[in-house]
């Protein structure tokens, strides 16, 4: 090769050094490469990038693309979501998982070639990463100050920075931190190490305020592994660049915490400058006085650790007990906002009566109701909240608050609380009382003097009835039954967004399995799982070997990548860190940058040349398909714009290349069959066309409830009313915790009723019939088997009703003619939030009111009310309307005074006002339908109005079947 040829392949193999570097780079600051239209550029670059460096190889006779067990295992992770795409339950996404694993694989292959290339190169690569989440920390701190308006970056009070989501960036920040610690053990510049103390300290700080329960946890851990593998003669360096970068950092982001809602703009900055600061001048200490006279050995070491750990508990100690009263105020406030804070008490009994006791100093207004309130609630074990007592502060002095365990208690919480605005409260002091021996059974501490309300917030948060962890574990149970389904293999790239919905026990959103290796598993079978955990014994047992093997600066820098990696790893096990393409390139990046042993010349003898032609023409594809797959997404993007404004036959082209470009995405097609149906009212030839394009598009994505949904819509609207219905159903079953999807179920029933009511077919009518008890028997049935109550979407309570009308009427098509009449039609079955009460309901009683409610054997309501005073049942969101005449029926029996049971229909447009009176309803012994005509002729808005039935004491039972509200 001549000298010509080798400084071109020089100049070359620098530009793809350089773009690599940028490539690692860029990605957190792209919303960490979450979203596809980030990831496909990125795919694009990376696969270009890799094109070339493959190409400038070819001449090279010693280059060996894969040299080591770690390659081809990381290899075989690749293939095995590669192999998902033809099996995958949704094609679209097992498609995008095998490029991301091919992007990740191939920034590994590059990275891993210049790192053993030569060593200056790690250090490089690793500069450029911290550089990176230097800028990733700034711009997180300047969004929570109020200097950068980063979309997402600052959110609840919790720092996310560029990644858009706290736990994520408090990850990725830990591994950086422990990057920037290795760098100052291995660096012989003073400049470089005083640049890597201010690093550290910055992520540090950055990392406080993203509220991270599970790094706060994690992290100890991460910093003990790497002091107990540092060499022994590191070990004091590295508590002494723990101290000066971790406690100033700490410190002053408390402080951060404590008075970023003041916005202070030059304040905060300058706690992150002081910060920095305070680790550079204690660094500079350090190097000055003590470096030299430090020697090492065992017990100073020893001597070191115990006097930190002591002096971390007392301080710890100090900070958790060292308390002072709780002030809320709305003073100057502008409106009215709730200021509260929780506490938590844990050492109560079940079914027991205790006392909570405060004294309170207030500042209130003549026309406030309140200056504050003391709610006590109890928990379950189940993380059920129930209300038990609360009290109204109206003035300053002592206030005494009983309550009353249940039988569920797990645990009270005790909120304080302020809200009107020109209002203050002052909590001095607030005690737990056992009423029967009034014995104090707890102090509570108000508000701590040097830890801010959000982190103690969330450490009294860590516990396993906490709402985060119970939904983890609901996750992972769930994910646990798809992975048991799809064993060997997996179900492709995708599968737990695609799948989750058909097998969780009560309804959540999440795209994500929140546990990397239950995902990976989900996606790539037990094969694929098998594959990773090898690629990670492999690189440990390298890393093991490298810390025998290699000198003293390359075993610290090899300890800090790996600890890097091994931290990620830990944290993904518990979060959905690696979803982030950012995320999954650091991993694959250190992985590139770990020490690995390369395969004997003799185990390696693949031929070389035709290793690299098929490498090469592998990553051109991808290149292509990447490019591709953008272009369907640039024309998608400009299809909407069109339909947007209007331009249907435009956006029907538009997106047809879409579809075409990119035939994998199921979207594109039903958007294409909606613009299809569109044109159809003026010409039929595109009926047939938005057939196929949903048909193709339900192939693609079989499992996506959405999808099935649209398709039913789509064949309904062409008049093929069992195929519609088909589709239908199937969404429901693959999404059966979606009350919405009963909703649009419900709502096509009625709809496709109607419809046959009018054309008089009487053979639909009892086939749609069928399927509406089909409907609310599936319902019910998994209503009671969800783990939570499936609630209420907004018009399905009427909904319900209705159908319960068409179904207790079934045999009389005039009647169920009138069902868009109907207001309301309550025969109290339904309990979907399984509260004990009908839905959309509550009960209310005076003082001295025992009202109650129960259920006999036959599906009515008892109403019992053995007080001395009245209480009621209330049935809300009635839709009413001004001038329109209605006709109230009640079927009922009744052993009251007539002048102890009464009805009222309420509006509460502006305040609440009785608009009609059913009142002294007679004894009845048996059941018997009373009827009442009204008319509405006050003015009032639709949807506000309410239904009370009240029974007024004293004793007795009315025992309803059902009520019925309806438009004359």
């Amino acid at each position: 090769m001549s000298s010509t040829t080798i400084q071109k392949n020089s100049i070359i193999e620098k530009l793809i050094f350089v773009t690599l570097c940028i490539l690692l780079f860029y990605p957190p600051f792209f919303r960490g490469l979450f979203f596809q239209k980030e990831l496909l550029i990125t795919h694009i670059i990376t696969f270009a990038v890799f094109t070339i460096w493959l190409i400038s190889k070819f001449k090279n006779k010693d280059f060996r693309l894969f040299n080591s067990l770690a390659d081809l295992l990381a290899l075989g992770i690749v293939l095995m979501y590669f192999i998902s795409t033809f099996y995958g339950v949704n094609k679209r996404l097992a498609v995008a998982e095998f490029l991301k694993y091919a992007n990740y694989f191939a920034i590994y292959l590059m990275v891993r070639y210049f790192a053993q290339k030569d060593s200056k190169n790690s250090k490089i690569i690793i500069n450029t990463l911290l550089l990176s989440g230097v800028v990733v920390s700034i711009i997180g701190i300047g969004s929570a100050i109020g200097t950068f308006n980063y979309n997402g970056a600052f959110v609840g009070g919790r720092i996310n920075s560029t990644f858009q989501y706290p736990n994520t960036l408090a990850s990725y920040l830990i591994a950086l931190y422990i990057l920037a610690i290795g760098l100052i053990q291995i660096e012989k510049k003073e400049k470089k190490k005083y640049l890597y103390i201010s690093m550290a300290n910055i992520y540090i700080f950055t990392f406080i305020p993203t509220l991270s329960r599970g790094m706060w946890l994690l992290t100890p851990i991460v910093l003990l592994l790497y002091f107990v593998l540092i060499p022994n003669i590191k070990k004091i360096q590295t508590i002494i660049y723990y101290i000066t970068t971790i406690f100033p950092a700490l410190f002053f982001s408390s402080l951060f915490i404590k008075y970023l809602q003041q916005k202070n703009v030059f304040i905060l900055w300058l706690m992150v400058i002081f910060s920095i600061a305070v680790s550079l001048f204690i660094f500079t200490m350090y190097q000055k006085f003590f470096r030299e006279k430090i020697f090492v050995s065992y017990r100073a070491v020893t001597i070191i650790i115990l006097s930190i750990t002591i002096a971390i508990a007392l301080f710890s100690v100090l900070a958790l007990n060292l308390t002072q009263p709780l002030e809320l105020s709305n003073i100057g406030s502008e409106k009215n906002t709730w200021k509260a804070i929780d506490r938590p008490v844990r050492n109560v009994l079940k079914n027991k009566e205790y006392r909570l006791e405060s004294d309170v100093e207030i500042k209130i207004s003549d026309n406030k109701p309140y200056a504050g309130r003391i709610i006590v609630y109890s928990i379950s074990d189940k993380g059920k909240t129930e209300k038990l007592a609360y009290v109204d502060i109206k003035e300053s002095g002592k206030i005494a608050l009983n309550f009353k365990t249940k039988e569920n208690t797990e645990f009270i919480k005790v909120r304080f609380l302020n809200y009107y605005k020109d209002t203050k409260v002052k909590f001095l002091n607030a005690s737990i009382y056992d009423n029967s021996t009034n014995k104090k059974i707890k102090n509570l501490k108000l508000k701590y003097k040097f830890i801010p309300e959000k982190v103690i917030s969330r450490f009294y948060a860590i516990n396993s009835n906490e709402r985060s962890v119970k939904g983890r574990i609901n996750f992972y149970k769930d994910g646990l039954k798809v992975a048991k389904d799809y064993f060997l293999l997996g179900a492709g790239g995708g599968a737990w967004q695609t799948l989750y919905f058909k097998y969780q026990s009560y309804m959540y959103w999440t795209t994500q399995a929140h546990n990397y290796f239950l995902q990976l598993w989900i996606e790539t079978g037990i094969i694929g799982l098998l594959i990773y955990i090898g690629l990670i014994v492999i690189l440990i047992l390298h890393f093991i070997i490298s810390l025998k093997k290699l000198e003293e600066d390359n075993k610290i820098l090899q300890i800090a990548v790996n600890i890097g990696w091994i931290s990620i790893l830990a944290h993904s096990i518990i979060d959905f860190d690696l979803s982030l393409g950012a995320m999954s390139i650091l991993l694959w990046c250190l992985y590139g940058l770990s020490y690995q042993r390369k395969l004997s010349t003799e185990k390696n003898k693949i031929k070389s040349n035709t290793t690299k032609y098929i490498s090469t023409a592998v990553a051109v594809l991808l290149l292509f398909t990447s490019w591709s797959l953008h272009l369907g997404q640039i024309y998608a993007d400009e299809a909407v714009k069109l339909a947007e404004n209007k331009k249907i036959i435009d956006s029907m082209k538009s997106f047809e290349k879409a579809s075409k470009y990119d035939p994998f995405t199921s979207n594109y097609l039903v958007d294409l069959s909606t613009v299809y149906s569109v044109l159809a009212r003026k010409d039929k030839v595109y009926i047939k066309k938005a057939c196929e394009a949903v048909d193709k598009a339900v192939k693609l994505d079989s499992y996506n409830s959405k999808i099935l949904m649209k398709a039913g819509e789509v064949y309904l609207n062409t008049g093929d009313f069992n195929k519609g219905i088909e589709y239908i159903e199937k969404a429901v079953k693959l999404q059966p915790m979606n009350i919405k999807n009963y909703r649009n179920q419900g709502q096509i029933y009625l709809a496709v009723l109607k419809y046959f009511l009018k054309t008089k077919d009487e053979k639909n009518i009892e086939y749609i019939i069928a399927k509406i008890e089909d409907m609310l028997k599936f319902l019910k049935d998994t209503n009671k088997i969800s783990a939570q109550p499936l609630g209420y979407d907004k018009g399905l309570n009427l909904l319900l009703q209705k159908l319960e009308y068409v179904i207790d009427n079934k045999d009389n098509f005039e009647v169920l003619k009138d069902i868009d009449k109907i207001v309301m039609y309550n025969k109290f079955n339904w309990d979907l939030d399984r509260n004990n009460l009908p839905d959309k309901s509550w009960i209310v009683n005076r003082k001295n009111g025992q009202f109650k409610l129960d259920y006999t054997d036959k599906g009515s309501i008892v109403l019992q009310n053995d007080g001395r005073d009245y209480g009621y049942l209330m049935l809300y969101d009635l839709n009413l309307e001004k001038d329109k005449e209605y006709v109230f029926k009640i079927n009922y029996k009744s052993n009251l005074n007539p002048s102890d049971f009464d009805i009222y229909l309420y509006d509460y447009t502006k305040k609440t006002k009785v608009i009609a009176r059913f009142e002294n309803l007679e004894k009845q012994d048996k059941f018997a339908v009373k009827e009442f005509n009204f008319k509405i002729s006050d003015n009032i808005e639709k949807g506000k109005q309410r239904l009370g039935i009240i029974h007024r004491g004293n004793g007795g039972k009315i025992e309803i079947k059902d009520i019925l509200i309806k438009e004359k």
